[in-house]
């Protein structure tokens, strides 16, 4: 991968496809080619082959999220389960994290049935705390758990892995597993098309008419359809998108190829990556061709741009790692967008006066297990009407996110807070009281 900011893993090796002239009639037209909607338009096809189905992307196929995303495929959706406890209740904070376990083995299922090579490592993630104060927060965490029946388990500092040495816990989530998010979305276009889909590119909606039908309009042309899918999530500025979800850019990358030493010492990686607890903290997995991704560290507003904002704080975080990365440099950095809600919920639903048009997004960094979920479960509900469980009382199922505040004099507010919380990702860490934490970790 160069700069540019596709993901590593190679997404530069696209198939180019038109952009759309003249009017098009089809059943459903989704706009967006990511993962989520790429998963809806596959998904309607296996259901019904004879579906006319078309797919416009503004740029080209996993331009977004979905082409640069670091593969951690895990559980989890919205606020922390204690969290969730006090907000929603126990029933639906069991719920939303078994919805979230199911969209991990959607995607394991999805990979295996078509066979996408696309890396696919099972295994888990392990959620590690740096000093006693986060200690305490993944301790509430566990008991929450526990109460709530959930399949997360407690690490204390004895037993953790080798490469974690240093931490002062963890929390261990089972159902998890890495890939290629880039290799998993272009292959799906592939196999969406080889069922009869059609995916414009280079095509972005500039206008959407609501009526008997739905009307997208693009530069050169028009798409008429009885179903559109808004599958969009950091691009909320696209005609008809919710409102509600606010576009972030992160940042992540990735380093040249470990030697056997540094393999030896990091293996563990391979198939339970590391992630730190806490905001813009760094998270770690090793990919299969050896070499250390990273993530976190900074955030910039608005979801356009490919360059990492502060590639300083990857290779900080990769060196404090582990000894034995003390002289490994970044090889490649780059940044993608994601949508963000104010109560860390995605947004999932249809319009509230128009049935017939369907929106998915704002999933908080966590996008790449319940994207494609949603993205399927939204298609069973279009072929199948009413009938399907999205209806059932998630707090994501609705027609718009909560309000968040827009303007000039907000978004100074938003980018001083986000440099905030950047210039605390990069301070350096000092362990408190107790055992030696991982000191000197930035």
């Amino acid at each position: 991968m160069n700069a540019t900011g596709t993901s590593w893993a190679g997404s530069a090796h696209l198939t180019p496809r038109p952009r759309l002239y003249g009017t098009r009639r089809c059943d459903v037209a989704v706009v967006g080619a990511g993962l989520t909607g790429l998963a809806t338009a596959v998904e309607l096809l296996e259901l019904d082959p004879d579906l006319r189905v078309v797919v416009v992307e503004a740029d080209h196929v996993a331009s977004g999220a979905s082409g640069r995303g670091t593969g951690l495929l895990g559980p989890r959706i919205g606020p922390e389960l204690s969290v969730a406890r006090r907000r929603y209740g126990d029933d639906v904070a069991r719920a939303s994290h078994l919805w979230s376990i199911a969209a991990v083995r959607h995607v394991l299922a999805l990979v295996r049935r078509h066979r996408i090579a696309c890396d696919l490592t099972p295994g888990s993630q392990l959620v590690v705390a740096r000093g006693e104060e986060a200690a305490g927060e993944q301790l509430r965490e566990a008991d929450a758990a526990d109460a709530l029946g959930l399949p997360v388990s407690l690490v204390g500092r004895d037993e953790l892995p080798a490469v974690a040495a240093g931490y002062a816990g963890a929390l261990r989530y089972p159902d998890a597993a890495t890939l290629d998010p880039a290799a998993l979305t272009t292959q799906l276009a592939r196999i969406g098309e080889q069922r009869g889909l059609t995916v414009f590119e280079r095509s972005p909606v500039r206008g959407l008419r609501r009526g008997l039908l739905c009307t997208l309009s693009t530069d050169d042309g028009e798409i008429v359809a009885d179903h559109v899918v808004l599958a969009v999530n950091a691009f909320g500025a696209t005609p008809g998108a919710p409102t509600g979800v606010v576009g972030l850019r992160v940042q992540a990358g990735v380093t040249g190829k470990l030697s056997s030493e540094a393999l030896a010492a990091l293996d563990g990686l391979r198939t339970e990556p590391l992630i730190e607890r806490g905001e813009l903290s760094p998270y770690f997995r090793l990919t299969p061709d050896g070499r250390v991704m990273v993530g976190g560290g900074a955030v910039r507003r608005g979801p356009r741009g490919s360059r990492a904002p502060v590639p300083g704080l990857l290779q900080d975080a990769v060196r404090a790692l582990s000894p034995v990365l003390a002289d490994v440099e970044i090889e490649s950095s780059w940044a993608g967008p994601i949508g963000m809600t104010r109560d860390g919920f995605p947004v999932v639903g249809a319009h509230r006066d128009d049935p017939g048009l369907h929106h998915v997004g704002g999933c908080n960094g966590h996008g790449l297990a319940i994207s494609a979920y949603h993205g399927a479960r939204l298609a069973r509900q279009i072929f199948e009407g009413d009938g399907d469980d999205l209806s059932f009382a998630l707090p994501w199922m609705r027609p718009k996110a909560p309000w968040m505040p827009r303007g000039r004099l907000v978004d100074r507010v938003l980018d001083r807070y986000l440099a905030h919380l950047t210039a605390e990702a990069g301070r350096p860490y000092a362990p408190g009281p107790g055992p030696a934490g991982p000191g000197g970790r930035a």
